[in-house]
């Protein structure tokens, strides 16, 4: 049984969030642990009040689970409850260790310590954090995505990333278009570019795709723009670096209620995070030394002007 951990605030917006869950839940399908990390318990009675706010979501639950579903789809959904005082950047690495997490969803506009921040930025801190996926939903009633795009560095996107995401072609079996942007002055490298689309490409073996090679100096609105023209319900990035996951959720796309702001993202792990190669035996040990040690230049002959 797949495994979703939902961590939710007390806002309108986490509605949105559970009921988006529940859907995949049915699809994939998976069991729903929702998680909630109260900020400051009273200091009298901190268990009592934790049981205050674990009835709170259990009423939330029940609501959406026979508004939203029918009965049959509401039965089949297995809900586990997790109420914690902290902070939910505290508490989400070994949550997602200790439900065995596929996937991790949380809102947009998620308040973390009972702090509010530019949207995305508190989602941005939690995907440093977890080994799994993050799904990130925006406000709003959305149905599971018909279309998919799939945006990355595929120069330096290791391929130990890509079974996580062929791994939720259950839960969205929709076509997913893989695009690749480049600025200007990378256009002599396009044919190294290409062919690390088309690797990434073979490796995920999604089962309908496309791929698409766009020279854009402003690589940010370019995704905005292609989701836009390719009408996406769900845009998956892999991040090389945090920061670059914080330009994704820059409080200027937000306030100008920019297209990739506006649908879902996934966001993989980082691909900065390399696994380490572990040599099976003494000559791939040897192999990989010599792969690793740095390489000599060799002198090129043809460029010497002989007398």
């Amino acid at each position: 049984m797949k495994t979703l951990l939902v961590a939710l605030d007390h806002t309108a917006a986490a509605e949105h969030t559970l009921a988006y869950a529940n859907k995949l839940a049915v699809r994939w399908p998976a069991e729903i642990v929702v998680l909630y990390c109260h900020p400051k318990p009273a200091a009298g009675q901190p268990l009592a009040e934790l049981r205050v706010q674990e009835q709170r979501l259990r009423g939330l639950v029940e609501r959406l689970r026979y508004q939203q579903l029918t009965r049959q789809d509401g039965r089949r959904i297995q809900y586990h409850y997790r109420v914690l005082a902290g902070c939910l950047h505290d508490h989400i690495r070994e949550e997602v260790l200790r439900c065995a997490a596929d996937l991790v969803l949380m809102g947009l506009e998620h308040i973390d310590c009972g702090r509010q921040e530019a949207p995305g930025n508190h989602a941005a801190a939690i995907a440093k954090l977890v080994s799994c996926p993050l799904l990130v939903v925006p406000a709003g009633r959305r149905s599971l995505p018909k279309r998919m795009v799939f945006s990355a560095d595929f120069r330096t996107l290791g391929l130990h990333i890509l079974p996580r995401l062929a791994a939720l072609e259950g839960a969205f079996p929709a076509p997913l278009d893989l695009v690749q942007f480049y600025a200007p002055a990378d256009r002599p490298q396009r044919r190294q570019l290409k062919q690390a689309l088309s690797k990434a490409s073979a490796h995920l073996a999604w089962p309908f795709s496309a791929t698409h090679l766009l020279e854009d100096d402003a690589p940010l609105e370019g995704i905005g723009d292609f989701c836009a023209h390719m009408q996406a319900q769900l845009l998956i990035i892999a991040p090389g670096s945090s920061e670059e996951l914080l330009r994704f959720f820059d409080a200027c796309y937000a306030t100008t209620q920019a297209y990739h702001t506006r649908i879902p993202a996934l966001v993989l792990p980082s691909a900065a995070e390399r696994q380490p190669q572990v040599a099976c035996c003494d000559r791939c040990a040897a192999r990989l030394a010599q792969e690793a040690a740095p390489q000599l230049a060799l002198a090129n002959y043809h460029a010497v002007r002989w007398a």
